[in-house]
C-alpha cells in the first residue's frame, strides 16, 4: 500500500522528475561524507522541525537546503545499540550491540563485523571519528580505530561521556588528560530531584565551576571534539590527499546532565527553569558546531562536493536528566514542547522512544525535498556505499540505499516492507502505514495506524488480525539467539542467569565512571 506524500519544493508546476533533480554526482568525483549523530535530540529540538522557544540556523539551513524526512526511525530507544546498527547496517535483532548493556556490562562491536568506515575505507575513503563511540570499550576489539576508523577522539565509553568537563579523553590508542578538569563534582549533576538547578553561571551566561582551581579554566568536551574533527577535515583535505574523507561526528550534544559552558541566548530569562534552558542552550551549542564544520567546507572549497547525514541516536530523553517521574510515558517539557506527536520516550520502542529527526543536505547536486518515506539509521551504510561508488548489495545490511530519493528519482525506490524493534522483551514492527506494539511474548499485540494516528491511541488490532498475523511473524522471526543479550523469547530469570554465567566464567567487562564518581545514583537505589 503506498500512502507517502512526497512534497517537492523548488519545482513548478507538474513537472517530471527528472527535471526536479540531478545526477551529476555521478559523473563527478565521488563526495566527501558526513554523519553528524546528536545524542538524545528530540523529534522538535530544531526549529525546522517545529521549535518555536529558539533557533537553529545552521541545522535549518542544510535541512531547507535538503531533503528531511518526516518518518524517520533510528534503530533502537538508546544509545549504544543505535550506534551499532548505524554503523553496521544491522537492526537490533541481529547486530553484535543489542542493547546498552548486556550481562555481562558494556558490550561491544566485534572483529567480525564489517562497519561502514572498514567500507568506506575499503573503497579508498580517508576515515574519522570524533565524539561519543559507545560501542567498544577501550582494550576491546570494538574500538573505533578497530573498526575502520583511521583517525579518533573522544569518548569510546558511553557512561564517561555523561560528563562535558572530562578526566581524559582517547586519541586512537592514546590517553588525553586534562588536569585543570580534575576535582569536578560530577555526582551533583546527577541529583536532578525536584528539578533544581546544579550548574553555576555568571551574569554573561559563563559556567563557572567553584570547586574548580581556576573555576573557568576547564577544557569542556564539545569544544575539544569539535576541534579534532575540524583538524581531521584539514588533514584529510581531498586537494592534499588526493582522497575523499568520511566523517562521523558523533556529538555528545545535547545528552544529560545539564552541562554547558555558555547558556547564550538562554541566560534569561530566569523564570525558566534552568535545566530546560540549559538543554536549549545545548541544541544551540550543536547548531552552532555544526555551522562551524559547514564553514570550513565552504573556506576550504569542500561544501559542492560533501553530502552532510544529520540524526539523533533515539528520541524523546526529557532534557536528559530531569525528575522525569512516570517513564516510559515521558511527558512534555511544559516550556519547550520538544518532544513531538508521539507516545512514550527513550528507552521504549513506542513511537516517541525511536522516532528522530533525520535530513541529508547536498545543495550542489540534491533539489530541496520533504519525503514521508519511512526510513531509519541502518540505511546509512548502503547509501554510503553508493555514494563512494560501490554496490548498496556488496555489503548484507537492513537497510536502503536512499540515493534515489535524495535524486527525486522516486519511482525507483522500493520502501521497506517491514523494519523491526526491541529493548529486551519489548518489540514493535512498522509495517507501511502500521505500527504494531507488544510490550513481551505474552501480551497481546497492539496495531495502530500510524501515519494518522502517531499518538497511538486507537488500537485497531481487532479490526486487521491479518496485519497483526503479519507483525507476529515478523517480531518471532526477526532476532537471533545471543550468549549475554536479553532476547524477546527469555523470561529475567533466564536472563538473570546469563548474569550469573558471566559472573562464574570472569566475563564481566569494565565499568567507567566519569569523574571518579564512585557509584551511580542508581546504583544506590
Amino acid at each position: 500500500m503506498e500512502l507517502s506524500v512526497r512534497i517537492y519544493i523548488g519545482c513548478i508546476g507538474i513537472l517530471s522528475v527528472a527535471s526536479c533533480t540531478s545526477h551529476v554526482h555521478t559523473e563527478q568525483k565521488r563526495p566527501n561524507i558526513i554523519f553528524i549523530l546528536a545524542d538524545d535530540l528530540s523529534y522538535r529540538d530544531l526549529s525546522c522541525y517545529g521549535q518555536t522557544r529558539y533557533d537553529t540556523p545552521n541545522l535549518d539551513q542544510l535541512a531547507s537546503q535538503g531533503i528531511r524526512f518526516t518518518q524517520a526511525y533510528s534503530a533502537s530507544p538508546e544509545c549504544a545499540p543505535s550506534r551499532a546498527s548505524l554503523m553496521t547496517g544491522l537492526h537490533s535483532g541481529k547486530a553484535s550491540v543489542r542493547a546498552n548493556s548486556s550481562a555481562r556490562g558494556q558490550d561491544n562491536l566485534l572483529e567480525t563485523d564489517i562497519t561502514i568506515a572498514d567500507a568506506l575505507k575499503e573503497a579508498g575513503y580517508s576515515t574519522g571519528f570524533t565524539g561519543k563511540w559507545g560501542i567498544g570499550l577501550p582494550g576491546t576489539e570494538g574500538v573505533p580505530y578497530k573498526q575502520g576508523f583511521e583517525y579518533c577522539f573522544g569518548y569510546y565509553d558511553q557512561t564517561l561521556a555523561h560528563s562535558f568537563i572530562p578526566n581524559d579523553l582517547w586519541e586512537n590508542d592514546r590517553l588525553v588528560s586534562y588536569p585543570q578538569n580534575r576535582g569536578f563534582d560530577m555526582m551533583s549533576r546527577y541529583d536532578y530531584k525536584g528539578n533544581r538547578a546544579i550548574n553555576q553561571y555568571d551574569e554573561n551566561g559563563i559556567l563557572y565551576i567553584p570547586e574548580l582551581e581556576d573555576p573557568y579554566g576547564y577544557v569542556y568536551s564539545e569544544n575539544v571534539i569539535l576541534d579534532a574533527a575540524i583538524r581531521f577535515m584539514f588533514e584529510s583535505d581531498p586537494t592534499k590527499t588526493n582522497k575523499p574523507f568520511f566523517l562521523y561526528y558523533a556529538t555528545q550534544l545535547p545528552h544529560g546532565p545539564m552541562i554547558v559552558d555558555d547558556l547564550g541566548s538562554m541566560t534569561a530569562p530566569d523564570s525558566i527553569m534552568q535545566l530546560t534552558r540549559e538543554w536549549a542552550a545545548m541544541v544551540t551549542k550543536l547548531d552552532n558546531s555544526v555551522g562551524q564544520i559547514v564553514h570550513w567546507l565552504k573556506e576550504n572549497n569542500q561544501y559542492e562536493n560533501t553530502i552532510i547525514f544529520f540524526a539523533s541516536d533515539n528520541g524523546y530523553s526529557m532534557c536528559g536528566y530531569t525528575d522525569r517521574g512516570n517513564a516510559p510515558a515521558w511527558p512534555d517539557d511544559p516550556w519547550l514542547q520538544n518532544k513531538g506527536p508521539f507516545t512514550g520516550g527513550k528507552f521504549s520502542v513506542l513511537e516517541g522512544g525511536i522516532r528522530i529527526p533525520f535530513f541529508v543536505s547536498w545543495p550542489s547536486q540534491y533539489k530541496p525535498s520533504v519525503l514521508s518515506d519511512v526510513v531509519w539509521l541502518p540505511d546509512f551504510f548502503p547509501t554510503a556505499l553508493e555514494l563512494a561508488g560501490v554496490s548498496p548489495d556488496t555489503y548484507d545490511t537492513d537497510g536502503l540505499s536512499l540515493v534515489p530519493l535524495l535524486e527525486g528519482r522516486v519511482n525507483n525506490f522500493t520502501p521497506h516492507p517491514w523494519l523491526y524493534f526491541s529493548k529486551a522483551r519489548e518489540q514493535s514492527v512498522r509495517i507501511g502505514p502500521w505500527k504494531a506494539y507488544r510490550r513481551s511474548p505474552e501480551h497481546k499485540t497492539e496495531l495502530y495506524l500510524v501515519e494518522e494516528d502517531t499518538f497511538t491511541k486507537s488500537d485497531l488490532a481487532d479490526f486487521y488480525p491479518d496485519v497483526v498475523a503479519s507483525a507476529e511473524v515478523i517480531m518471532d522471526n526477526s532476532y537471533t539467539p545471543h550468549p549475554w543479550y536479553w532476547t524477546p523469547d527469555e523470561t529475567r530469570q533466564q536472563y538473570e542467569k546469563k548474569k550469573q554465567l558471566a559472573r562464574e566464567t570472569d566475563n564481566i567487562l569494565p565499568v567507567y565512571r566519569p569523574n571518579n564518581v564512585e557509584r551511580f545514583p542508581w546504583e544506590q537505589r
